[in-house]
């Protein structure tokens, strides 16, 4: 898995692994830049919770709890349990779920009810989490892997400088001849990708120029509440800007910090009037991954 930085850590160790299989079996996971001289690089001494969605999980809302969607889910090892919302808050019960985009969202839950062996229905969800709600917006189908995120999931062992690399992956059991696999996998990426900025706003100067602004957010640190300002997660601070009409992009701007001032005169210059709506797509930049998720906005002028 591919996972978003959703706990501290270096980048490369949220590219981790999952294993179940009963009877139980330490497992050891391998990797080779081709299918032969494969080096150990990880051991699984748990099973994992890996489950599959019994029913589709539509996207919902992101940033405060959500009683209006449910995730049901088989489960064929292992139990969920319900948790305050107050420990949800701080990192209880977390799930990485397999979107319908190929990204992985993670929630989180308040209540777990086994509604039928081995079936759960979970509810209070907290959507979204770690900068995933590309993921959330997708939604998944069912059938879709769900993974419950504790000590079970391991760090791959990828170093700094295999972020992104493709690599051939097996799965060995102990006391068990042959192998499983292998799986290509390239990881490291998705917790290196800059987030999407939020509260996209706009309002007209009075030489009618179309001023933006947004608010940056962070990776790394992002949640301390003491400090005035999060720290940038990137040696600079950059931003694409595009100007969209539809699915075209009237104009595009790098801007280096987290505004833009959209003059009057390259608006007559794109649409040929004033627009009383104008949508922005907007995308921090990063040194490793050049373009972060992006946030667009539609906005009343």
């Amino acid at each position: 898995m591919d996972l978003p930085r959703f706990a501290a850590g270096e980048a490369e160790s949220f590219a981790r692994a999952a294993v179940f299989a009963r009877p139980w079996k330490t497992a050891g996971l391998s990797s080779s830049v081709s299918g032969e001289g494969y080096r150990g690089r990880a051991l699984l001494e748990r099973p994992a919770r890996i489950g599959v969605l019994a029913a589709p999980l539509l996207a919902g809302v992101p940033g405060r709890f959500d009683w209006s969607v449910n995730v049901e889910l088989e489960l064929p090892f292992g139990e969920l349990s319900s948790a305050s919302a107050i420990a949800v808050l701080n990192g209880a019960n977390m799930l990485a779920v397999l979107s319908g985009n190929g990204s992985w969202e993670v929630l989180a839950f308040q209540q777990a009810e086994e509604i039928a062996a081995g079936r759960w229905r979970l509810s209070g969800l907290l959507r979204g989490l770690a900068g995933s709600e590309d993921a959330m917006g997708a939604g998944a189908e069912a059938g879709a892997f769900i993974v419950a995120l504790d000590e079970a999931v391991v760090p791959l062992g990828l170093g700094g400088d295999e972020i992104g690399l493709r690599l051939n992956w097996i799965v060995e059991a102990s006391g068990v001849s042959g192998k499983i696999g292998p799986f290509v996998f390239e990881g490291g990426m998705r917790a290196e990708t800059p987030l999407s900025p939020v509260h996209l706003r706009a309002a007209r100067d009075a030489a009618g120029a179309a001023c933006f602004s947004w608010i940056r957010r962070g990776r790394v640190d992002a949640d301390n509440w003491m400090a005035a300002d999060i720290p940038l997660d990137e040696p600079f601070e950059r931003y694409r800007v595009e100007v969209m009409s539809g699915a075209e992009v009237k104009r595009l701007v790098e801007v280096s910090a987290a505004a833009w001032t959209y003059p009057l005169a390259g608006e007559l210059a794109d649409f040929g009037n004033p627009q009383a709506e104008l949508t922005i797509r907007v995308q921090q930049m990063g040194q490793r991954i050049p373009l972060g998720l992006p946030a667009v906005a539609t906005m009343t002028m």
